[in-house]
């Protein structure tokens, strides 16, 4: 019984079941709160949770261990809190988006300058899983205070009496723990090499575990450090010195007058206000549609005479419309798209995410439409894809979010009433400004009601049948629109957020260095003749980047801006010149008839044609190649420093 007690009394032993113990408690919360976003984490989770739980004990034992070797008590309890401060902030900001919290990530929401951000009290204040964690990261810091306190007193206590203060104790416990922590932390990985599946109960409580033990990156807590270190060292390496090679590799994808425009060697991605004539000759309502994964591949089928796909559009496009036949995303999935859009220029993963909008010099083209009545409907809650920061920016409280549906796959016959109600509130005698999102054709494409159409296992099938729903309810708001007064002075912007992939052609694309997540439909719609007379088919290369100097254009608008593409209505980009759309591994560039992509670590590229692609010794290919990687490093050392514009 000794024995016994003489072993709890070691500090490691007690230290390592106190991190035990917060582990459980946060796993229990974790697992037990309301979603903000209505999924379940254990639906989230499932095939995971095993091991997250291996992982995460097992990183605890083994991390107690190595301190127990060391001898330093008074350091493994500071280590834990900050372990477990990294750990609350990934298990709130996950349960509030559901995407991978990474280091960058934490940069981005916890700048100083969000403290105190609405935005950020109106998403983690009032929650009770935010009171719990917070609680559950003071209990860590006041535990890990008092025993410094205590053991910092204890060793001064036992000098003074001319005792040793000398830890000592069996090296079994650190090797016991340290060897425990390791089994534990390489058994999810033996079943998942040995293929386990299926379901087990546990015993006594009946409660089914999943053993698929899929892996994944939301492993919560255990590669904390791993991704700390990695993102660490990514941020200092993004801090690329600006050279004048790399900013002509930049330029290369810019418009011609760009650099002419340029106004501070600092900011090479900001420009002066364009001199060029406007395409508009008075300002313009303008209707803005995001469709969900709107294919330019499949959509282009359309001008071949397959208008089945989407009817109500290509009746719009008919009454006068710019359709562009080689459209590309800036990136991949929505939430890079929607920024290339805002902002104007390319997105990259480590950096591209203003998730809080008040900690980044970042200006999207809705501030520059300051005379317009603006308004914004969405089909999905804004936390999700960090969206929530832009739309508040944008919109302020002019924004509206469609109820959950009460038969499944009707949110876009959902979102395109709440659009139509929104349309009847805009005013006829001032200029306007409407964005709403579509969501049918989300993969896995079965966002539509099983009445509308089967839902076979063909994917293909299953995504024109999702954006033949979506047309349906777009057909819906076009026919309110043509009842406004103001009609002939409105223009209709449609593009998707993105293209995915559906069958087996959008993965001919090497992988990992792509797929086909970037050619989307983009078409510009209006019946007023002085601005667009007719069907125009457009062969040059349109982007995302370039809703901006074209909407400034439509709104009579002119600015410094850092947006990095044409004005649609007045410019087309020169045939040699592609879009470019960065990765963090990889680089996509679209030409008028063809693709390149390669990585941006390797010195591969492919080119595509027809949806064919090979690998590439060509040298005009070679070069797009090391611009595209000039200016990715360029991209990098701008939005790393937070240097896309002066502070104003």
């Amino acid at each position: 019984m000794k024995k016994k007690f003489e072993l709890l009394k070691n500090p490691f032993i007690l230290i390592t079941l106190f991190a035990f113990i917060l582990q459980t408690f946060l796993f229990v919360c974790f697992y037990s709160l309301p979603d903000p976003l209505g999924l379940s984490m254990l639906e989230m989770f499932s095939g995971k949770m095993l091991w997250q739980f291996t992982m995460t004990y097992g990183a605890i034992l083994a991390l107690s261990a190595l301190f127990a070797f060391a001898k330093s008590p008074r350091a493994l309890s500071i280590f834990y809190v900050f372990y477990f401060f990294y750990a609350i902030v990934d298990y709130e900001v996950f349960r509030f988006t559901h995407q991978r919290l990474s280091y960058s990530y934490i940069r981005t929401y916890f700048h100083w300058s969000n403290v105190s951000d609405p935005t950020t009290s109106a998403t983690l204040g009032g929650e009770p899983g935010t009171v719990l964690f917070l609680g559950a990261l003071f209990a860590a810091i006041a535990a890990a205070v008092s025993f410094c306190v205590y053991w910092t007193k204890r060793k001064r206590r036992l000098k003074k009496a001319g005792k040793s203060a000398k830890l000592v104790f069996s090296k079994k416990i650190p090797v016991v723990m340290l060897v425990s922590g390791l089994i534990l932390s390489i058994i999810p990985l033996i079943l998942f090499l040995a293929g386990t599946r299926g379901t087990v109960k546990v015993p006594v409580i009946d409660f089914p575990i999943d053993m698929r033990f899929t892996l994944g990156k939301h492993t919560i807590t255990a590669p904390i450090l791993h991704i700390a270190a990695e993102e660490s060292f990514e941020f200092v390496r993004d801090d690329y010195k600006i050279t004048d090679e790399l900013v002509q590799n930049l330029d290369a994808f810019l418009p011609a007058d760009f650099s002419k425009n340029r106004m501070d060697s600092k900011y090479p991605g900001y420009r002066k206000a364009s001199a060029l004539a406007f395409k508009a000759d008075h300002p313009y309502n303008v209707v803005f549609i995001f469709g969900e994964s709107f294919k330019g591949r499949i959509f282009n089928q359309m001008l071949e005479g397959d208008t089945s796909l989407a009817p109500n559009i290509w009746k719009l496009a008919n009454r006068g419309a710019i359709w562009f036949k080689n459209a590309f995303s800036g990136g991949y999935p929505t939430v890079r798209g929607t920024m290339a859009t805002y902002l104007g220029f390319p997105s990259h993963p480590n950096r591209d995410l203003p998730s809080f909008y008040a900690s980044n010099h970042f200006k999207g083209f809705p501030e520059y439409l300051t005379d317009y009545t603006r308004a914004y409907v969405t089909i999905s809650n804004p936390v999700f894809d960090h969206t929530l920061p832009f739309i508040e920016r944008f919109y302020g409280n002019n924004w509206k979010v469609a109820s959950d549906p009460e038969i499944p796959g009707t949110m876009d016959s959902l979102g395109a009433s709440l659009a139509m109600e929104t349309l009847s509130e805009m005013p006829t005698d001032k200029n306007w400004f409407l964005l709403f999102n579509t969501i049918a054709s989300h993969i896995p494409f079965q966002n539509y009601p099983d009445s509308f159409d089967a839902k076979p296992e063909d994917a293909m099938y299953r995504y024109r049948a999702a954006v033949r729903y979506t047309d349906q309810q777009l057909g819906r708001f076009f026919d309110e629109l043509s009842k406004r007064p103001d009609y002939e002075n409105t223009v209709v912007i449609l593009l998707g957020d993105h293209d995915t992939p559906v069958d087996s052609v959008d993965y001919r694309v090497p992988q990992p260095l792509g797929v086909s997540t970037s050619r989307i439909f983009m078409g510009i719609f209006s019946t007023d003749t002085a601005l667009v007379k007719g069907l125009e088919v457009r062969e040059d290369v349109a982007s995302q980047h370039d809703i901006g100097p074209t909407v400034m254009d439509l709104a009579q608008v002119r600015g410094e801006n850092h947006f990095w593409g044409y004005d649609l209505l007045t410019q087309k980009r020169p045939a040699e010149q592609p879009s470019i759309f960065l990765t963090q591994n990889s680089y996509f560039l679209g030409f008028q008839d063809s693709v390149l992509v390669g990585g941006l670590e390797n010195d591969e590229v492919f080119v595509g044609k027809n949806e064919e692609y090979q690998v590439s010794s060509d040298a005009n290919a070679k070069a797009w190649r090391n611009h595209a990687i000039g200016a990715s490093k360029v991209l990098r050392a701008l939005l790393r420093n937070d240097q896309m514009m002066p502070v104003k």
